[in-house]
């Protein structure tokens, strides 16, 4: 059979971002104006609440004031110090080097001795934040740095899937967060997280068990730039699942994925073979070799059949078992991450194209939307992905 590769034609510098830093920075400047998750609402539930995070390796964070989420880059405009220091906090936006303050719209409007050294009042002086568009699905929060040309909505963007991730984020209780360090170019992380063959190689004691899948077995969606994972081979799956999502009526049930172009997964997975739960994973891009690993993991809040034993002991079990599913899904991804770590040492060969087959298919479908990304300006994107 010929391989997915071979028909479609990854392009043969998929590499260069991995290894070459000018092409990381070129990548880095257009993902920029991309769609990005950045975190979860309700970590900014109340007014004044703010956390730190990066977008396209810039540091910006993202604050509520009232009920506005606001973004901006984590740089004071007098002498760009950074205005956040720690990962998450509560407070107005104050420099700490010279204490200019800024309003809820990113203006300095408390400067200290403003037309004694500036001659002119802060209104006049017009310095302001550089500011972050940000959107929600559910209480998912997305961000970019706007474009004349980036007027596509998130809900436009995330296309078929925004009601199921809007379903798929409303955490019932508080997630367990995860970081991690890992010493390998973001694409690498995850990519592997898009294909299945790896499985019995890779997590031979935690998934080899099942053998290798049979791609006739299950579903492949692909939607705009992003894609899906069901076991489930109905190919009308994604959109019932949707509907259902819509209307509040959707029921766990087997395994989905949902990868959000550039760097989101969203999980729908089983623990003990009876509960569900959410698996929010992102690859943060920190230099051509090296990310950061962040997830949140939570119950799923959607019903499920449990058996009538199950949900006599549930009530016992609560108390331990997200532990031990955070365990679980940590001791998966590290194994994911030692692979990574692996090619990344030499990924400086890594030239040509890969061969690819039907359970790597996904990974095709990433590289040509990151190749559309990488070479359209954003107008043109959005008229193609239309």
């Amino acid at each position: 059979m010929t391989s997915v590769s071979a028909k479609v034609g990854m392009p043969p510098d998929q590499a260069n971002a991995l290894v070459d830093q000018q092409a990381f920075r070129r990548e880095q400047d257009q993902l920029a104006h991309v769609w990005t998750f950045l975190g979860l609402a309700g970590d900014i539930a109340n007014d004044g609440d703010w956390f730190r995070t990066s977008l396209a390796t810039r540091s910006i964070f993202v604050q509520r004031f009232g009920t506005e989420l606001k973004g901006f880059e984590n740089l004071c405009v007098h002498r760009f110090h950074p205005l956040r220091t720690a990962d998450k906090g509560k407070g107005p936006v104050v420099c700490g080097f010279h204490h200019w303050r800024y309003d809820k719209d990113g203006r300095a409007l408390g400067i200290p001795m403003c037309e004694e050294l500036f001659g002119r009042s802060p209104r006049e002086l017009g310095a302001k934040l550089n500011a972050v568009e940000i959107a929600t699905c559910g209480a998912f929060i997305f961000g970019r740095f706007p474009t004349e040309h980036a007027d596509e909505s998130l809900e436009t963007f995330i296309g078929d899937s925004f009601p199921i991730l809007a379903a798929m984020s409303r955490a019932p209780v508080a997630p367990h967060y995860l970081t991690r360090a890992v010493r390998a170019n973001w694409k690498l992380c995850y990519q592997i997280s898009l294909e299945d063959y790896h499985t019995v190689a890779v997590h031979p004691k935690t998934f080899g068990k099942i053998g290798y899948l049979k791609r006739d077995n299950i579903g492949y969606f692909r939607f705009g730039p992003h894609s899906a994972y069901f076991t489930n081979s109905d190919p009308d799956a994604l959109t019932k699942m949707a509907s259902a999502c819509r209307a509040g009526a959707w029921t766990s049930a087997n395994y989905r994925v949902f990868h959000i172009f550039p760097n989101l997964a969203v999980s729908h997975f089983q623990s003990d073979g009876q509960y569900w739960h959410i698996m929010v994973l992102q690859y943060v891009p920190e230099a051509p070799d090296r990310s950061t690993m962040r997830a949140w993991i939570y119950p799923a809040p959607f019903p499920a059949n449990h058996a009538p034993r199950e949900r006599w002991i549930a009530p016992l079990t609560k108390a331990f078992r997200p532990w031990v599913v955070r365990h679980y899904a940590g001791k998966v991804l590290q194994e994911d991450h030692d692979v990574c770590e692996r090619l990344q040492t030499i990924a400086n060969q890594g030239g040509g194209r890969p061969i690819t087959g039907r359970l790597e298919e996904r990974i095709v479908w990433f590289e040509e939307a990151y190749a559309n990304c990488m070479s359209v300006k954003p107008n043109q994107r959005e008229r193609n992905e239309a």
